[in-house]
Protein backbone atom coordinates (compact mmCIF):
# COMPACT_ATOMS: atom_id res chain seq x y z
CA UNK A 1 0.00 0.00 0.00
CA UNK A 2 3.20 2.14 0.12
CA UNK A 3 3.02 2.57 -3.49
CA UNK A 4 -0.53 3.74 -3.15
CA UNK A 5 0.19 6.20 -1.06
CA UNK A 6 3.28 7.46 -2.79
CA UNK A 7 0.98 7.42 -6.13
CA UNK A 8 -2.09 9.62 -4.34
CA UNK A 9 0.80 12.35 -2.96
CA UNK A 10 2.86 12.56 -6.42
CA UNK A 11 -0.74 12.61 -8.62
CA UNK A 12 -2.15 15.43 -6.20
CA UNK A 13 1.32 17.19 -5.67
CA UNK A 14 2.53 17.56 -9.20
CA UNK A 15 0.23 19.06 -10.60
CA UNK A 16 -0.34 21.43 -7.95
CA UNK A 17 2.55 22.86 -7.38
CA UNK A 18 2.38 23.14 -11.46
CA UNK A 19 -0.22 25.55 -11.17
CA UNK A 20 1.24 27.29 -8.07
CA UNK A 21 4.12 27.90 -10.52
CA UNK A 22 2.80 29.20 -13.59
CA UNK A 23 0.57 31.23 -10.69
CA UNK A 24 3.55 32.98 -9.40
CA UNK A 25 5.22 32.84 -12.89
CA UNK A 26 2.30 35.17 -14.33
CA UNK A 27 2.28 37.32 -10.91
CA UNK A 28 5.58 38.14 -11.69
CA UNK A 29 5.27 38.98 -15.38
CA UNK A 30 2.44 41.64 -14.53
CA UNK A 31 4.06 44.84 -13.35
CA UNK A 32 7.43 42.47 -11.98
CA UNK A 33 4.81 41.46 -8.86
CA UNK A 34 4.47 45.14 -7.59
CA UNK A 35 0.59 44.28 -6.78
CA UNK A 36 0.29 41.72 -4.04
CA UNK A 37 3.16 39.25 -2.97
CA UNK A 38 4.13 35.67 -3.25
CA UNK A 39 1.42 34.36 -1.13
CA UNK A 40 -1.41 35.58 -2.79
CA UNK A 41 -0.01 34.14 -6.08
CA UNK A 42 0.31 30.83 -4.54
CA UNK A 43 -3.13 30.77 -3.33
CA UNK A 44 -4.77 31.64 -7.47
CA UNK A 45 -2.40 28.57 -8.10
CA UNK A 46 -4.29 26.62 -5.43
CA UNK A 47 -7.48 27.98 -5.91
CA UNK A 48 -7.30 27.16 -9.60
CA UNK A 49 -6.47 23.84 -9.07
CA UNK A 50 -9.21 23.20 -6.65
CA UNK A 51 -11.56 24.83 -9.01
CA UNK A 52 -9.92 21.96 -11.61
CA UNK A 53 -11.68 19.29 -9.01
CA UNK A 54 -15.05 21.35 -8.87
CA UNK A 55 -14.37 22.42 -5.46
CA UNK A 56 -15.57 26.16 -6.11
CA UNK A 57 -14.24 29.43 -5.05
CA UNK A 58 -16.53 31.79 -2.83
CA UNK A 59 -15.30 35.11 -3.31
CA UNK A 60 -17.35 37.13 -0.89
CA UNK A 61 -19.88 38.50 -3.76
CA UNK A 62 -20.03 36.33 -5.68
CA UNK A 63 -19.27 32.50 -6.56
CA UNK A 64 -17.21 30.43 -9.28
CA UNK A 65 -18.06 27.15 -10.01
CA UNK A 66 -16.98 26.98 -13.73
CA UNK A 67 -14.26 24.29 -13.92
CA UNK A 68 -11.23 24.46 -15.80
CA UNK A 69 -11.57 21.32 -17.70
CA UNK A 70 -8.18 21.62 -19.58
CA UNK A 71 -6.71 21.51 -16.31
CA UNK A 72 -9.07 18.73 -14.94
CA UNK A 73 -7.89 16.69 -18.05
CA UNK A 74 -4.28 17.08 -17.20
CA UNK A 75 -4.76 16.10 -13.72
CA UNK A 76 -6.76 13.04 -14.91
CA UNK A 77 -4.07 12.32 -17.59
CA UNK A 78 -0.92 12.57 -14.80
CA UNK A 79 -3.45 10.63 -12.03
CA UNK A 80 -3.51 7.72 -14.77
CA UNK A 81 -0.13 7.67 -15.39
CA UNK A 82 1.01 7.20 -11.87
CA UNK A 83 -1.74 4.42 -11.70
CA UNK A 84 -0.36 2.57 -14.22
CA UNK A 85 3.42 3.13 -13.27
CA UNK A 86 2.39 1.79 -10.02
CA UNK A 87 0.71 -1.23 -11.04
CA UNK A 88 3.61 -1.83 -13.30
CA UNK A 89 5.97 -1.55 -10.75
CA UNK A 90 4.14 -3.53 -8.73
CA UNK A 91 4.31 -7.00 -10.69
CA UNK A 92 7.84 -6.47 -11.49
CA UNK A 93 9.76 -9.59 -10.37
CA UNK A 94 6.89 -11.50 -9.10
CA UNK A 95 2.86 -12.33 -10.18
CA UNK A 96 0.58 -9.59 -11.19
CA UNK A 97 -1.62 -8.20 -8.09
CA UNK A 98 -4.87 -9.71 -7.63
CA UNK A 99 -8.07 -7.78 -8.18
CA UNK A 100 -8.70 -6.90 -4.35
CA UNK A 101 -5.49 -6.00 -4.16
CA UNK A 102 -5.77 -3.11 -6.70
CA UNK A 103 -9.47 -2.42 -5.66
CA UNK A 104 -7.94 -1.35 -2.61
CA UNK A 105 -4.51 0.33 -3.40
CA UNK A 106 -6.88 2.81 -5.89
CA UNK A 107 -8.85 3.37 -2.67
CA UNK A 108 -5.88 4.46 -0.44
CA UNK A 109 -4.52 6.34 -3.69
CA UNK A 110 -7.78 8.27 -4.11
CA UNK A 111 -7.92 8.92 0.16
CA UNK A 112 -4.41 10.70 0.30
CA UNK A 113 -5.49 12.62 -3.03
CA UNK A 114 -8.73 13.88 -1.25
CA UNK A 115 -6.91 14.22 1.88
CA UNK A 116 -4.51 16.55 -0.27
CA UNK A 117 -7.37 18.65 -2.01
CA UNK A 118 -8.88 19.03 1.79
CA UNK A 119 -5.42 20.16 3.07
CA UNK A 120 -4.91 22.68 -0.02
CA UNK A 121 -8.84 23.85 0.67
CA UNK A 122 -7.62 24.91 4.53
CA UNK A 123 -4.91 26.02 4.12
CA UNK A 124 -5.51 28.54 1.41
CA UNK A 125 -8.93 29.89 2.51
CA UNK A 126 -9.45 33.54 3.37
CA UNK A 127 -12.05 36.12 3.84
CA UNK A 128 -12.17 37.23 0.75
CA UNK A 129 -11.70 33.93 -1.21
CA UNK A 130 -12.11 30.34 -0.14
CA UNK A 131 -13.28 27.11 -1.57
CA UNK A 132 -16.22 24.78 -0.43
CA UNK A 133 -13.92 22.04 1.91
CA UNK A 134 -16.43 19.41 1.37
CA UNK A 135 -16.76 19.76 -2.49
CA UNK A 136 -12.52 19.60 -2.63
CA UNK A 137 -12.46 16.40 -0.44
CA UNK A 138 -15.34 15.03 -2.61
CA UNK A 139 -13.72 16.17 -5.92
CA UNK A 140 -10.59 15.02 -5.49
CA UNK A 141 -11.33 11.74 -4.48
CA UNK A 142 -13.83 11.06 -7.29
CA UNK A 143 -10.60 12.29 -9.87
CA UNK A 144 -7.90 9.96 -8.25
CA UNK A 145 -10.60 6.92 -7.59
CA UNK A 146 -11.73 6.72 -11.41
CA UNK A 147 -8.08 7.95 -13.28
CA UNK A 148 -6.06 6.48 -10.65
CA UNK A 149 -8.03 3.17 -10.19
CA UNK A 150 -8.35 3.15 -14.31
CA UNK A 151 -4.86 3.45 -14.31
CA UNK A 152 -4.19 0.62 -12.07
CA UNK A 153 -6.49 -2.19 -13.45
CA UNK A 154 -4.99 -0.75 -16.67
CA UNK A 155 -1.61 -1.38 -15.83
CA UNK A 156 -2.14 -4.40 -13.59
CA UNK A 157 -3.82 -6.12 -16.42
CA UNK A 158 -7.22 -6.88 -14.42
CA UNK A 159 -9.02 -4.10 -16.66
CA UNK A 160 -8.67 -6.62 -19.72
CA UNK A 161 -9.20 -9.77 -17.33
CA UNK A 162 -12.50 -8.10 -16.38
CA UNK A 163 -13.98 -7.67 -19.78
CA UNK A 164 -12.76 -10.89 -20.74
CA UNK A 165 -14.73 -12.38 -17.77
CA UNK A 166 -18.04 -10.67 -19.11
CA UNK A 167 -20.69 -11.09 -21.61
CA UNK A 168 -19.03 -11.13 -25.60
CA UNK A 169 -21.59 -7.48 -25.75
CA UNK A 170 -20.07 -5.47 -23.07
CA UNK A 171 -16.93 -4.90 -24.51
CA UNK A 172 -18.47 -3.78 -28.06
CA UNK A 173 -20.66 -1.32 -25.74
CA UNK A 174 -18.00 0.44 -24.16
CA UNK A 175 -15.86 0.50 -26.84
CA UNK A 176 -18.73 2.03 -29.11
CA UNK A 177 -19.77 4.59 -26.21
CA UNK A 178 -16.39 5.85 -25.58
CA UNK A 179 -15.72 6.17 -29.32
CA UNK A 180 -18.99 8.31 -29.22
CA UNK A 181 -17.99 10.74 -26.82
CA UNK A 182 -14.78 10.97 -28.53
CA UNK A 183 -15.75 11.71 -32.17
CA UNK A 184 -18.24 13.94 -30.40
CA UNK A 185 -15.29 16.30 -28.77
CA UNK A 186 -13.81 16.12 -31.87
CA UNK A 187 -16.50 17.30 -34.06
CA UNK A 188 -17.14 20.22 -31.15
CA UNK A 189 -13.57 20.68 -31.71
CA UNK A 190 -13.92 21.60 -35.37
CA UNK A 191 -16.86 23.55 -34.68
CA UNK A 192 -15.15 26.15 -32.35
CA UNK A 193 -12.11 26.14 -33.90
CA UNK A 194 -13.76 27.13 -37.20
CA UNK A 195 -15.99 29.61 -35.47
CA UNK A 196 -12.70 31.41 -34.13
CA UNK A 197 -11.18 31.36 -37.41
CA UNK A 198 -14.06 32.69 -38.93
CA UNK A 199 -14.02 35.49 -36.51
CA UNK A 200 -10.21 35.57 -35.59
CA UNK A 201 -10.33 39.44 -36.19
CA UNK A 202 -13.08 39.79 -33.13
CA UNK A 203 -10.89 37.87 -30.94
CA UNK A 204 -7.84 39.72 -31.91
CA UNK A 205 -9.69 42.80 -31.40
CA UNK A 206 -10.80 41.66 -27.78
CA UNK A 207 -7.13 41.01 -27.18
CA UNK A 208 -5.38 44.39 -27.93
CA UNK A 209 -8.39 46.19 -26.22
CA UNK A 210 -7.74 44.45 -22.96
CA UNK A 211 -4.11 46.15 -23.42
CA UNK A 212 -2.53 43.36 -22.74
CA UNK A 213 1.09 43.17 -23.22
CA UNK A 214 3.40 40.09 -23.86
CA UNK A 215 3.08 38.53 -20.33
CA UNK A 216 -0.25 39.69 -20.09
CA UNK A 217 -1.13 37.95 -23.50
CA UNK A 218 0.50 34.93 -22.59
CA UNK A 219 -1.44 34.55 -18.93
CA UNK A 220 -4.81 35.25 -21.42
CA UNK A 221 -3.43 32.51 -22.99
CA UNK A 222 -3.11 30.11 -20.54
CA UNK A 223 -6.33 30.66 -19.15
CA UNK A 224 -7.75 30.45 -22.28
CA UNK A 225 -6.49 27.17 -23.40
CA UNK A 226 -7.51 26.14 -19.50
CA UNK A 227 -11.28 26.33 -20.90
CA UNK A 228 -11.20 25.24 -23.86
CA UNK A 229 -12.26 21.88 -23.35
CA UNK A 230 -15.43 23.63 -21.69
CA UNK A 231 -16.22 25.33 -25.06
CA UNK A 232 -15.97 21.93 -27.37
CA UNK A 233 -18.08 20.29 -25.02
CA UNK A 234 -20.49 23.44 -25.18
CA UNK A 235 -20.25 22.98 -29.15
CA UNK A 236 -21.19 19.82 -28.37
CA UNK A 237 -24.31 20.65 -26.73
CA UNK A 238 -25.04 23.27 -29.76
CA UNK A 239 -24.87 19.79 -32.21
CA UNK A 240 -27.33 17.83 -30.00
CA UNK A 241 -29.77 20.46 -30.68
CA UNK A 242 -30.76 22.08 -27.05
CA UNK A 243 -27.40 24.48 -27.15
CA UNK A 244 -26.29 26.40 -24.39
CA UNK A 245 -26.43 29.45 -22.83
CA UNK A 246 -23.48 32.26 -22.13
CA UNK A 247 -25.25 34.02 -19.54
CA UNK A 248 -28.50 34.77 -17.60
CA UNK A 249 -31.64 34.79 -20.37
CA UNK A 250 -29.12 33.85 -23.46
CA UNK A 251 -29.49 30.76 -25.94
CA UNK A 252 -26.98 29.57 -28.72
CA UNK A 253 -28.06 26.96 -30.76
CA UNK A 254 -29.07 25.87 -34.30
CA UNK A 255 -32.08 27.53 -34.03
CA UNK A 256 -31.63 30.65 -32.61
CA UNK A 257 -29.33 33.01 -31.17
CA UNK A 258 -29.94 35.31 -28.19
CA UNK A 259 -27.12 36.50 -26.33
CA UNK A 260 -26.71 40.23 -24.77
CA UNK A 261 -23.54 41.54 -23.59
CA UNK A 262 -20.60 38.97 -22.85
CA UNK A 263 -17.61 39.30 -21.48
CA UNK A 264 -14.20 40.49 -23.47
CA UNK A 265 -12.67 37.34 -23.53
CA UNK A 266 -10.60 36.01 -26.74
CA UNK A 267 -12.73 32.95 -26.64
CA UNK A 268 -16.48 33.82 -26.76
CA UNK A 269 -15.15 35.23 -30.45
CA UNK A 270 -16.88 31.72 -31.63
CA UNK A 271 -20.01 32.77 -30.51
CA UNK A 272 -21.93 33.21 -34.02
CA UNK A 273 -24.27 36.74 -33.95
CA UNK A 274 -27.10 37.68 -32.38
CA UNK A 275 -30.55 36.95 -33.93
CA UNK A 276 -32.13 34.62 -36.77
CA UNK A 277 -29.38 31.51 -37.93
CA UNK A 278 -29.09 30.24 -41.62
CA UNK A 279 -31.36 27.36 -42.43
CA UNK A 280 -28.22 25.13 -43.18
CA UNK A 281 -27.24 25.18 -39.39
CA UNK A 282 -30.49 23.10 -38.36
CA UNK A 283 -28.08 20.32 -40.34
CA UNK A 284 -26.13 20.21 -38.24
CA UNK A 285 -27.95 18.30 -35.56
CA UNK A 286 -27.31 15.18 -37.91
CA UNK A 287 -23.84 15.01 -37.13
CA UNK A 288 -24.26 13.51 -33.76
CA UNK A 289 -26.07 10.38 -35.35
CA UNK A 290 -23.52 10.65 -38.21
CA UNK A 291 -20.52 10.02 -35.20
CA UNK A 292 -22.39 7.38 -33.23
CA UNK A 293 -23.33 5.33 -36.25
CA UNK A 294 -19.47 4.94 -37.21
CA UNK A 295 -18.21 4.74 -33.30
CA UNK A 296 -20.67 1.46 -33.13
CA UNK A 297 -19.69 0.13 -36.64
CA UNK A 298 -15.90 0.30 -35.72
CA UNK A 299 -16.76 -0.90 -32.45
CA UNK A 300 -18.19 -3.79 -33.80
CA UNK A 301 -15.42 -5.56 -35.30
CA UNK A 302 -14.42 -6.56 -31.78
CA UNK A 303 -17.24 -9.20 -31.90
CA UNK A 304 -19.13 -9.09 -35.03
CA UNK A 305 -22.75 -10.78 -35.44
CA UNK A 306 -24.66 -11.34 -38.21
CA UNK A 307 -28.37 -11.06 -36.57
CA UNK A 308 -29.47 -7.11 -37.03
CA UNK A 309 -31.72 -7.48 -33.70
CA UNK A 310 -28.48 -8.20 -31.67
CA UNK A 311 -26.18 -5.88 -33.38
CA UNK A 312 -28.55 -2.84 -33.02
CA UNK A 313 -29.64 -3.27 -29.57
CA UNK A 314 -25.98 -3.09 -28.81
CA UNK A 315 -25.39 -0.31 -31.01
CA UNK A 316 -28.37 0.83 -28.99
CA UNK A 317 -26.95 0.39 -25.58
CA UNK A 318 -23.83 2.03 -26.68
CA UNK A 319 -25.50 5.28 -28.07
CA UNK A 320 -27.73 5.40 -24.52
CA UNK A 321 -24.48 4.70 -22.81
CA UNK A 322 -22.36 7.90 -25.03
CA UNK A 323 -26.03 9.99 -24.12
CA UNK A 324 -25.35 9.62 -20.42
CA UNK A 325 -21.73 10.36 -20.57
CA UNK A 326 -22.25 13.36 -23.01
CA UNK A 327 -24.77 14.87 -20.59
CA UNK A 328 -22.70 14.07 -17.20
CA UNK A 329 -19.23 15.58 -18.99
CA UNK A 330 -21.45 19.08 -19.85
CA UNK A 331 -22.64 18.85 -16.78
CA UNK A 332 -19.24 19.75 -15.73
CA UNK A 333 -18.42 21.85 -18.13
CA UNK A 334 -21.22 24.60 -17.40
CA UNK A 335 -21.32 26.52 -13.99
CA UNK A 336 -20.98 29.93 -12.55
CA UNK A 337 -18.37 32.29 -13.57
CA UNK A 338 -19.30 35.32 -11.89
CA UNK A 339 -21.83 37.78 -10.79
CA UNK A 340 -25.14 38.75 -12.21
CA UNK A 341 -25.62 37.43 -15.77
CA UNK A 342 -22.14 35.32 -15.20
CA UNK A 343 -24.32 33.23 -12.82
CA UNK A 344 -25.69 30.54 -15.85
CA UNK A 345 -23.15 29.64 -17.90
CA UNK A 346 -23.73 25.64 -19.79
CA UNK A 347 -26.18 23.50 -21.39
CA UNK A 348 -29.09 21.83 -19.26
CA UNK A 349 -27.69 18.41 -18.87
CA UNK A 350 -31.41 17.17 -18.96
CA UNK A 351 -32.32 18.45 -22.44
CA UNK A 352 -28.90 17.27 -23.62
CA UNK A 353 -29.61 13.81 -22.40
CA UNK A 354 -32.85 13.74 -24.10
CA UNK A 355 -31.51 15.04 -27.08
CA UNK A 356 -28.39 12.66 -27.28
CA UNK A 357 -30.80 9.47 -26.50
CA UNK A 358 -32.52 10.33 -29.59
CA UNK A 359 -29.59 11.09 -31.87
CA UNK A 360 -26.91 8.79 -30.26
CA UNK A 361 -29.38 6.45 -29.67
CA UNK A 362 -30.71 6.40 -33.71
CA UNK A 363 -27.10 6.76 -34.73
CA UNK A 364 -26.04 3.83 -32.90
CA UNK A 365 -29.19 1.57 -34.12
CA UNK A 366 -28.81 2.08 -37.56
CA UNK A 367 -24.52 1.60 -36.88
CA UNK A 368 -25.69 -1.81 -35.17
CA UNK A 369 -27.41 -2.96 -37.80
CA UNK A 370 -25.26 -1.58 -40.41
CA UNK A 371 -22.88 -3.65 -39.29
CA UNK A 372 -24.52 -6.51 -39.03
CA UNK A 373 -25.38 -6.80 -42.54
CA UNK A 374 -21.45 -6.06 -43.03
CA UNK A 375 -20.38 -8.80 -41.27
CA UNK A 376 -23.43 -11.26 -43.05
CA UNK A 377 -21.99 -9.87 -46.33
CA UNK A 378 -18.07 -10.98 -45.73
CA UNK A 379 -19.54 -14.37 -44.17
CA UNK A 380 -21.24 -15.03 -47.55
CA UNK A 381 -18.80 -14.12 -49.71
CA UNK A 382 -16.37 -16.15 -48.03
CA UNK A 383 -18.55 -19.39 -48.19
CA UNK A 384 -18.60 -18.39 -51.52
CA UNK A 385 -15.28 -18.05 -52.64
CA UNK A 386 -14.74 -21.60 -50.37
CA UNK A 387 -16.98 -23.61 -52.59
CA UNK A 388 -15.41 -22.04 -55.83
CA UNK A 389 -12.58 -23.03 -54.72
CA UNK A 390 -13.62 -26.39 -53.86
CA UNK A 391 -15.33 -27.23 -56.79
Amino acid sequence: MLGAVIGGVVSAGSMLLVAIAIAIAGWFAADAGRYGDTRDAVRVGADAWLLAHGAGLDLGTTTVTLMPLGLTLVCVYVTYRVGVRAAVRSAVGGEAPELRAVLSAAGVQATVYAVIALLTAVLTAEQRAESDLMRALLGGFVLALLAGGTGLLAGSGQGRALLARGPDWVRPVLVGAAGTVLLMFAAGAVLVATSLLLDFGTAATVLSRLHTDGPGGLTYTVVGIAFVPNAVLLGGAYLLGPGFAVGTGTLVSPTAVILGPVPAFPLLAALPDDGATPTWTTALMGVPVLVTAVAVILSARLSPVRRVDRAAMRGLGAGLLAAALLALLLGLAGGAAGPGRMAQIGAPAWSIFLAAAVSCGGGGLLGGAAAALWARRRSDDTVSTAGTAAG
